[in-house]
């Protein structure tokens, strides 16, 4: 988080919906919603590991260009050849763009020494 609030790293955030015949529409309610950031994080404060569930509740009757916005998402992730989230595209310090499905133990710090 340090490095984003300083400009030094930009994250954009993606979502698909695909794990579960409520997540698309639980992707659509972060859209939907005033504040997507809040949202966003209240479904990753409530996740249940058990039931692999968030917080927020599946939209009903999103708009039809949310429910794209969501369906395009997931085909994109689909045709990256693995469904899996975290799913990172990143570059390198080399300028070498990579694609990243899931985080092992260290993953996220093995990324940022690649990349800062």
């Amino acid at each position: 988080m340090p490095l984003i609030h300083t400009g030094k790293l930009h994250l954009r955030v993606v979502l698909v919906g695909f794990l579960k015949p409520s997540s698309a529409a639980k992707a659509e309610a972060v859209l939907m919603a005033k504040h997507p950031t809040q949202a966003m994080a209240f479904d990753e404060s409530h996740f249940n590991v058990i039931t692999e569930e968030g917080g927020i509740h599946p939209a009903v009757n999103a708009p039809v260009s949310i429910r794209r916005a969501v369906h395009r998402n997931t085909q994109l992730l689909i045709r990256t050849g693995e469904e899996a989230t975290p799913t990172l595209l990143y570059r390198t310090r080399q300028k070498q763009w990579v694609i990243q499905h899931g985080l092992g133990p260290h993953g996220l710090q093995e990324i940022m020494a690649t990349i800062s």
